[in-house]
Order: structure tokens, then C-alpha cells, then sequence
């Protein structure tokens, strides 16, 4: 299942032997990218596109539409306004807010995961899941909650403890009239 428009390579950079987490330009789209064995500590912000292969220990955020992929592992939460979060390694006691789509193939074991989108697992979950549509795949493994809109299916050979249930749209809010009391006149 593919979230992002299209997957550009990146390149990392050499100094003196050693790889840096580069961020680079691909045409008019730029991805941050944070390596294998780096290790950060303290909130990211970010406007761009992120893609994550070493470990943080922070929330990482964004106020624009950025597609954020961990690869490695991230302790903390993850919100991005419009974009899609790929979770190909492991998110520990962290909650994703998304604009758009959330995909788990790797393992996510925290709290809350809140998507405008669908919700795609086909790994590790433990938690609250709530998305427009959710689709459990045949290798998902895991229990919580599942809220959906509009769509939910599970593929057979998951192996899921969930209480499902389906989020049901309230009612537009009616302008509530000054209360009329009413009162007997005898003739």
C-alpha cells in the first residue's frame, strides 16, 4: 500500500568516514532524513517530509502536510496536520495524530491512533485506533480498541482482541430557541 505520492532516494553525505543525517532537495520536495545509529533526544519540528531510521526519544510534529516513515524507533508521540505516518519499526507509549493516512507494519505498542484517513495494520498494535476506514491485514497481531467511520475490515489469519465498534456522526447542532413559558389565561 503506497501513502506517499512517490518515494525519492536520498543520499547521505560523508565526512571524515562518517554518514550524516542529511536533509536534501528532490526536485521541489525535500526529506529529512535521521540515520541508522543516530540517536536524538528532544521534540522535533519539522516542514518537510521525515523519514526516521534511528531513534528518537521526543514527539515529532508538523503543521504542514509531511509524510513522516520510522524505520527505527521513536518514544514519543507523532502529529502531522495533512500528511501520512508509516510505521515500519516501533513506536513505544506514543499517541499519532494524522491529516491523512496511518499504515503499521512494524510494531506500534502507546496509546492512541487518530487519522482523518484509513488506518492500514498489518503488525504489532496495542491501543486506541480511530480512522475514517481501518483495514486489519492477514499479519496483524495485537489488542485495543478499533473506531471507525465509514469502513472496517480484518483479513483472515489476524490475530486481534478488539472490541470494535463504529463512531456515528452527531447531529448537526440546531440553535437552540429561548425557552416560551407558557401560561393559563382564564376567562
Amino acid at each position: 500500500m503506497l501513502f506517499r505520492k512517490e518515494e525519492p532516494k536520498t543520499e547521505n553525505t560523508k565526512t571524515n568516514g562518517y554518514e550524516e543525517n542529511s536533509a536534501k532537495d528532490i526536485g521541489n520536495q525535500k526529506i529529512n532524513t535521521i540515520l541508522k545509529g543516530s540517536k536524538l533526544t528532544g521534540d522535533i519540528n519539522i516542514s518537510c517530509d521525515l523519514e526516521l531510521s534511528g531513534e528518537v526519544e521526543g514527539n515529532i510534529n508538523s503543521e504542514e502536510s509531511s509524510n513522516i516513515v520510522i524505520k527505527g524507533t521513536c518514544k514519543g508521540n507523532i502529529r502531522t496536520r495533512g500528511g501520512n505516518v508509516d510505521i515500519e519499526g516501533e513506536l513505544i507509549n506514543g499517541d499519532i495524530i494524522a491529516g491523512g493516512d496511518v499504515k503499521v507494519s512494524g510494531k506500534f505498542n502507546g496509546g492512541m491512533v487518530k487519522a482523518k484517513g484509513k488506518i492500514y495494520v498489518n503488525g504489532e498494535f496495542k491501543g486506541r485506533l480511530e480512522g475514517n476506514e481501518i483495514e486489519v491485514g492477514s499479519n496483524a497481531r495485537g489488542k485495543g480498541e478499533l473506531f471507525y467511520n465509514e469502513y472496517i475490515s480484518v483479513s483472515r489469519g489476524a490475530q486481534i482482541e478488539a472490541q470494535i465498534s463504529q463512531i456515528k456522526e452527531e447531529p448537526k447542532t440546531v440553535k437552540k430557541l429561548p425557552d416560551i413559558r407558557v401560561v393559563n389565561i382564564e376567562h
